[in-house]
């Protein structure tokens, strides 16, 4: 990774393009953004570190790329939301599922010829 500002927003903006087609990608995996996350991040500490010794952005770094990945930015958010909120229904779903198995055994999963099954805890 380059120290020189442009090469590091340049890198930012390219590793925000990746996040973005990973979250758009259907099959792709949370785990893949958390590590593109993850490599954006650090390019955000060099470039805080810049900042740190006085080093500031200027206009057209602006317009060139700290605008086009917050676009990006307020396109994937919400997407990367509703995902989550997808997989936390899954996960729940699956819990309240695990607790029916757990509580009835095999009879919650078994088809009753007598159109119910019958409750055999106590």
């Amino acid at each position: 990774m380059s120290t020189s500002l442009d090469s590091l927003l340049n890198d930012f903006l390219i590793g925000t393009h990746k996040l973005e087609q990973s979250v758009i990608d259907e099959d792709s995996e949370p785990e893949e953004w958390i590590e593109l996350l993850n490599i954006r991040q650090e390019v955000i500490d060099s470039i805080s570190e810049l900042f740190a010794v006085g080093i500031s952005l200027t206009e057209i770094q602006k317009k060139t790329y700290i605008h086009p990945a917050y676009e990006v930015d307020q396109r994937i958010v919400p997407i990367m939301d509703r995902k989550k909120k997808d997989l936390e229904t899954d996960m729940m779903n699956l819990n309240r599922s695990k607790a029916v198995n757990q509580q009835y055994g095999e009879f919650g999963n078994s088809y009753s010829p007598y159109g119910a099954f019958f409750d055999k805890k106590k």
